[in-house]
């Protein structure tokens, strides 16, 4: 299983996974063209789809949806977040828990965000599993247990909270960013990749604010969460595609 973090952030998600039958994304928050041009930048020649899975239905999570709809990509998804798209996908495959797509096993579980049913993701190859959280206002203990024993990680570390009670948005976003139903702080990400780091050794900081948050200060914050750890932290960019991984 190879994969790629094609972009993170409020301009759009997207992470390109490759399974022993093909290639599946969680999330598509570009258009089909960019998904493209970001995965062969990254040493993915990808010319289709085989599964689309959505964690949920905000927009920067599915402006690629319709598109891969049209070239016959299976659309994988929670039921709220199915029926908050409003649109009938006949291809559709509910996820109510356990399913396959590209020879990879798909397990879900709720996080807390401010959308219909908005779900984390865990992809087990055969012998290892990623897990991906990357909106969540934050992390209980069903979170923690769900990405027990995954090797790799997408993890969203997405403010400083200092930047974002001095920066410029208006206290009604602030608000809701720091709500249970919002997003993680770094220190809140650090504290529950403390929790994961036995099992974890690639950590991928994921949806970091370029208005409250800097790449350097969220390694920073993290890392000191994770002393005398010996995996490896990695940034995503919301431009560029991130360093692709292998777990073989």
């Amino acid at each position: 299983m190879r994969i790629c973090v094609l972009g993170s952030g409020s301009a759009g998600n997207a992470v390109l996974v490759e399974g022993p039958k093909g290639y599946l994304l969680v999330d598509a928050g570009f258009s089909w063209r960019e998904i493209k041009s970001r995965a062969r930048k990254a040493g993915f020649p990808l010319e289709g789809v085989e599964a689309l899975i959505l964690t949920h239905e905000h927009a920067d999570h599915v402006r690629g949806l319709r598109t891969l709809y049209r070239r016959g990509t299976a659309i994988i998804a929670s039921p709220g977040t199915l029926k908050a798209l409003g649109h009938r996908f006949r291809r559709a495959i509910p996820l109510n828990g356990e399913v396959e797509a590209v020879g990879i096993k798909v397990r879900s579980f709720r996080v807390p965000h401010d959308a219909a049913e908005p779900v984390g993701i865990v992809l087990e190859g055969e012998r290892k599993a990623v897990g991906i959280a990357t909106d969540l206002g934050e992390a209980p203990g069903r979170v923690i247990e769900a990405l027990e024993g995954c090797e790799a990680l997408i993890f969203e570390a997405n403010h400083d909270l200092e930047m974002l009670l001095s920066g410029p948005y208006p206290w009604a976003l602030k608000l809701r960013i720091l709500g249970p139903l919002g997003h993680l702080s770094n220190d809140a990400a650090g504290s529950a990749l403390s929790l994961l780091a036995e099992n974890a050794r690639h950590v991928f900081l994921a949806h970091i604010s370029q208005e409250n948050n800097r790449p350097a200060l969220a390694l920073e914050t993290v890392a000191r969460y994770l002393d005398r750890w010996d995996g490896h932290l990695y940034l995503t960019y919301p431009d560029r595609p991130a360093a692709p991984l292998e777990l073989a």
